[in-house]
């Protein structure tokens, strides 16, 4: 693949003060129809606009795979997706495997080039027993994510209400989805996986380094998972860029997987409804990101990526995305 050869270029024929950086942008279950570039009348996406007005569109790209798991394998490795086994569905919370470890990551190869990188959001390519398939074990030095979808099992709480509270269900009016019912308890000290008895347990955040990872919440609390995603995707292009380290940054949205959600600044502030306010927090993030680029002085030295795991979720109708 042209992106894995990109990354070739980079790690092997580049002085360390040519190396570019690099800044993939993945979105979830994000139609071609989503965004304000393609035409949307009412998706409220400035930055993602403006990245596309700046640069090149790649207007006949196809995913790896219509789900999410495959399609990530496909293009962390740039390798189709049956070769790694990551075929055809996806990992779920009660999944023993993952992403095989002598598979070469895009940032396993340039971390051997000597960038510094982090992922920050979703994996979906496996936890295992002793965490031998999250991302610090394939490439990454941290991540700061959600192992799998956020509907593992479906959360409770998405949104604030008008008043500020985080009290606002996922699925207003109507009951979850009993997709999934069970979640997997995680034992920090023995690195052991167990099923809790309901789905009163919820999704993991994970945080941290091969050397230290750990779950700071279960379950994560996604009205202010936007702020924390933010944070740790900004603060790690500003750390690398004081440090003159040429930098690799892995940003996986949640977003716009099923269920909507989003933080108190955005709930209510767009026309497209819950699926809207999604759309905005993730464009928000994405512009926080380019502007600490920017602010950084090595604009002109990072290769910026913007791009879906797959198409929209079509089956949820205005809560599941347009496909153009």
């Amino acid at each position: 693949m042209a992106w894995r050869a990109l990354c070739l270029a980079a790690a092997g024929m580049l002085a360390a003060a040519e190396k570019p950086n690099f800044v993939v942008f993945y979105a979830d279950d994000m139609g071609y129809g989503d965004l304000g570039c393609y035409g949307h009348p009412m998706s409220d996406t400035p930055n993602v606009d403006k990245l596309a007005s700046e640069g090149m569109r790649f207007a006949n790209m196809y995913t790896a795979s219509p789900v999410c798991s495959p399609s990530r394998a496909g293009l962390l490795t740039g390798r189709y997706q049956t070769r790694s086994g990551i075929w055809p569905g996806v990992f779920s919370q009660q999944s023993s495997g993952g992403l095989p470890a002598y598979e070469v990551t895009f940032a396993s190869l340039l971390k051997e080039a000597g960038y510094k990188t982090a992922m920050v959001g979703k994996w979906h390519l496996g936890v295992g027993s002793d965490w031998q398939y999250i991302p610090t074990k394939h490439g990454f030095d941290s991540w700061m994510g959600i192992p799998y979808s956020h509907d593992m099992p479906d959360p409770n709480l998405c949104f604030y209400d008008p008043s500020g509270t985080p009290g606002l269900p996922c699925f207003p009016g109507t009951n979850p989805e009993p997709m999934y019912t069970t979640t997997p308890i995680y034992d920090e000290d023995l690195k052991q996986v167990r099923l809790s008895a309901d789905d009163s347990v919820q999704i993991p955040l994970f945080n941290g380094t091969a050397a230290n990872m750990q779950i700071i919440s279960q379950p994560a609390n996604l009205t202010i998972l936007d702020d924390l995603y933010n944070d740790a995707a900004v603060g790690f292009v500003r750390e690398a860029a004081r440090g003159g380290q040429p930098f690799l940054l892995y940003y996986a949205f949640q977003h716009t997987h099923h269920p909507d959600y989003s933080g108190r600044m955005f709930w209510n502030t767009t026309m497209r409804g819950m699926f809207g306010d999604s759309i905005k927090a993730l464009d928000w993030s994405l512009g926080n990101v380019l502007g600490a680029v920017k602010e950084a002085g090595i604009e002109d030295n990072t290769f910026v990526f913007f791009s879906s795991d797959n198409g929209p979720s079509l089956m949820r109708l205005q809560r599941g995305g347009s496909a153009g």
